[in-house]
């Protein structure tokens, strides 16, 4: 088979302040034409270097070594700015990560297509009006599977769910019909139920249209799914490569491995289940609901209810989970707990007490804590890890030799050396910043910890070393964790009690290995049929619901 990318010996450094670090090493890859293949590591590793370096979007210090990339049979690296720009879009073309900062929240959906389409002509030669780009576009719209292209043309970004957002990146990329789609964790942001329609409109574009693929990850059962051939990278290398099956089930390379039995599996060999904990409730919601009054033009307004008669409780030292997707009401719940916005009925309370009598003075906040969901934007990026873990403990009168104290007492729980102290974010990995979180949240002795997809911005590995350390403290502190997620293979192997939710109501709740072995809500059903497995075992014992009954159902229920 020919190959349409046929990457050699490709070696890349960055230098900055006259040191030259080099990120890839002697990079070796090929995809052949209509071929799947999945660029697979860590953050870090190298894998969107290496689809920056087949595109040109290459930063300012980065110097091409040697190597080459060969398109087609032409080596890319050889070719002038202009002929380079000319084949982004045609030749081959990429779908980011995040659908919400690839738009301007304040140009509607339309102009962001255009802009690209008129330049792309341009830049090509071609001559084209406002009105035949609009056709063309709509069309685009319409080959994603967005009924209403005319609507969406005209909505803004803000006006869109996420799936719908990163249907538009994928027709983005699709403007031009390009021989090459780059897919840069093009799911890593979305719901599991969206990534699944979103995994399989790519595989249905490749297939329809004779595409080729490079999948970029770091989720092996989305690579399952998409790739036929995969490669392993690590620190700018690749470390193996070969068929998905072979790679799958005998990995030669130990990295390989530790990636692989990373993921927590969902059915079968391997699924850890908790113990269910048979103490006094900690945390008890009864017939709480909240709604929010949303303002519209001329003074208008309405009320939206987001959560909707909700009766949950969670015992001391128990794993509690919250599952469902984005805007199901989890994190409402959550803030509620938290004392943060108060329901618009029913009652709360957390260690006996009634929330909103309480108030959120110090004796709250000692009580539960929150760990966010990204680490990266949770901590301020001025401050030391030392001056972030100081904050909570000067505020509640710790005086400073009592701090500094303190501080290493923290840094020991979650397993960081005393070093730590003096180093900023930006001189921390994923991992090691939400060891950090972990620790502020600490700081005040809380019973409860809220985790608000603690997990989702890690990388698999990284994930489950914050698991394991999460699980650790829980038994040496003797704390509740209400673990907020839509990971549900995570869930079924960390908590020990999960409740379901959908547009603000809890639809199914109990032990996990209950809920999974017998779903009884069809939203249950379609959430695990939904999510991404390692094996065709695995694949068999989950709930057989397709997306057109869980399209189905989400229609017949909405509000």
């Amino acid at each position: 088979m020919t190959n349409l990318l046929d990457i050699q010996n490709l070696n890349v450094s960055f230098r900055t302040y006259g040191i030259r670090n080099n990120v890839l090493k002697d990079v070796g890859l090929k995809i052949p034409e209509g071929g799947r293949v999945a660029l697979i590591g860590e953050t870090g590793s190298g894998k969107s270097v290496t689809s920056k370096t087949i595109l040109g979007t290459l930063p300012d210090n980065a110097v091409v070594e040697s190597g080459t990339i060969r398109f087609d049979g032409e080596d890319v690296l050889t070719l002038s700015q202009g002929k380079r720009e000319a084949m982004k879009g045609t030749a081959f073309s990429i779908i980011m990560q995040d659908p919400l900062s690839s738009f301007n929240p304040v140009f509607r959906i339309g102009r962001h297509l255009d802009d690209v389409l008129r330049f792309s002509d341009r830049r090509l030669g071609e001559t084209s009006n406002s009105r035949d780009r609009r056709r063309r576009i709509e069309q685009v719209l319409r080959q994603v599977q967005l009924s209403d292209p005319a609507r969406i043309f005209d909505a803004y970004p803000s006006q869109l769910s996420g799936g719908m957002r990163q249907r538009v990146l994928i027709a983005l990329a699709l403007l031009h019909q390009p021989r090459l789609l780059i897919a840069d964790e093009p799911g890593t942001a979305l719901d599991v139920t969206t990534q699944d329609e979103i995994m399989k409109l790519i595989n249905s574009l490749v297939s329809d249209n004779g595409l080729s693929l490079l999948m970029i990850t770091h989720n092996l059962g989305v690579v399952r799914k998409m790739a036929d051939d995969i490669y392993v990278m690590r620190h700018g290398e690749i470390v193996e490569h070969g068929p998905l099956k072979t790679i799958f089930r005998t990995p030669q390379q130990a990295y390989t491995k530790a990636l692989i039995a990373a993921i927590p599996p969902l059915y079968g060999p391997g699924v850890e289940d908790q113990k269910a904990v048979d103490a006094e409730p900690i945390v008890s919601l009864s017939n709480v609901s909240k709604s929010f009054d949303e303002k519209l033009l001329f003074g208008r307004g309405r009320s939206h209810l987001a959560v909707k008669d909700v009766s949950l409780q969670v015992s001391k030292g128990e794993i509690f989970g919250l599952a469902g997707e984005s805007g199901s009401g989890k994190t409402t719940v959550a803030r509620m707990i938290m004392g943060l916005i108060r329901p618009t009925a029913g009652s709360i309370t957390v260690d006996g007490d009634t929330v909103g009598e309480k108030g959120r003075g110090p004796d709250f906040r000692e009580l539960i804590q929150i760990v966010y969901q990204n680490p990266g934007t949770s901590l301020n990026p001025k401050r030391t890890v030392g001056q972030t873990l100081s904050v909570p403990l000067r505020f509640a009168g710790l005086r400073a030799d009592a701090v500094e104290k303190r501080i290493h007492e923290l840094l020991a729980h979650v397993e960081l050396q005393p070093h730590y102290i003096s180093k900023y974010p930006h001189e921390l990995s994923g991992g090691q910043k939400q060891r950090v979180a972990i620790a502020r949240a600490l700081a005040a002795n809380p019973k409860i910890i809220v985790l608000d997809e603690p997990t989702s911005a890690l990388d698999v590995s990284v994930q489950k070393n914050v698991i394991d350390l999460l699980q650790k403290l829980r038994d040496d502190l003797g704390l509740t964790f209400l673990f907020i997620s839509h990971d549900l293979s995570l869930m079924r192997n960390f908590c020990s009690h999960i409740a379901i939710m959908l547009r603000g109501e809890v639809v199914e709740s109990g032990e996990p290995r209950q809920v999974f072995a017998d779903p009884q809500h069809p939203y249950t059903r379609a959430l695990i049929a939904a999510v991404p497995v390692m094996s065709d075992e695995e694949d068999r014992l989950k709930p057989q619901t397709s997306i057109e009954e869980r399209r189905r159902y989400l229609a017949d229920t909405a509000v």
